[in-house]
């Protein structure tokens, strides 16, 4: 009865996560960039407070990664461009470098954007599209969209206690983008970070030269910044992580 309880409990959560992950902020390149005032551009240097999601017994914090172990990413191939595992990879490693935590590729998958599923390890979804509309997003052309990620989370109480997680990030990648694979600026590298840093559960933050602002530029950089990596680890729960718990989410 207590395990019934807390699968109702979950799934219900799961839904709220599912449509924060929907909504998340999209990157878009320069030149289709919305004006300023409708950019939702964190003013640079502003503190490490912005987050896609919460903790739902604490708002000044924000909902966590279990990252004791290695976090999983799987990459949907349907409409990859070629080569394109190795950038991702790539970006992956820069990612674990400057924050110390542990990603692991573990092969293909055919979960999509639209998948409201996961698996039994933490894990980040990675996939592509060829399409100009998919899942409310509008992509490529003009004032559209070369990206969007975000998390889900869950949680559930047992014995007075909160047990609360994000459990999967979602990326979805234009394939009609057509920047350079690796380094800053315009690039593959950029993009990847910058929504799998939403799929962390970072919102837009910082100014031009900030992995997290919304828009790609010549000064976007190749990694992230110190400000956007303490963030990171805020997100990233490296000890005391409940594997056990964390599997009824």
């Amino acid at each position: 009865m207590v395990l019934r309880r807390l699968r109702q409990l979950a799934a219900a959560a799961a839904l709220l996560g599912l449509a924060a992950a929907v909504t998340a902020p999209a990157a878009v390149p320069a030149e289709l960039a919305a004006p300023a005032s409708a950019a939702r551009t964190a003013p640079a240097g502003a503190p490490d407070a912005r987050f896609e999601m919460v903790s739902t017994t604490d708002p000044a914090k924000p909902m966590r990664w279990l990252a004791c172990r290695p976090i999983e990413y799987r990459i949907n191939t349907k409409d990859m461009p070629a080569g394109m595992v190795a950038t991702v990879q790539h970006a992956m490693a820069v990612l674990a470098r400057q924050t110390g935590a542990r990603f692991r590729y573990a092969g293909r998958t055919s979960h999509t954007f639209t998948s409201t599923s996961h698996a039994a390890t933490p894990t980040v979804y990675i996939a592509f599209t060829k399409r100009a509309q998919v899942a409310g997003q509008t992509f490529g052309g003009a004032g559209g969209e070369i990206g969007v990620g975000g998390p889900a989370a869950a949680w559930y109480r047992t014995g007075g206690t909160t047990v609360e997680a994000i459990t999967y990030g979602r990326v979805l990648l234009s394939s009609r983008f057509t920047g350079p694979r690796t380094g800053g600026g315009v690039s593959w590298q950029a993009l990847i970070l910058h929504e799998v840093g939403h799929a962390l559960n970072l919102a837009h933050r910082g100014g031009a030269t900030s992995i997290m602002h919304p828009t790609l530029t010549a000064a976007t950089p190749a990694r992230y910044t110190a400000a956007e990596v303490r963030a990171l680890r805020r997100v990233l729960q490296t000890t005391r992580c409940d594997y056990a718990a964390w599997s009824h989410l």
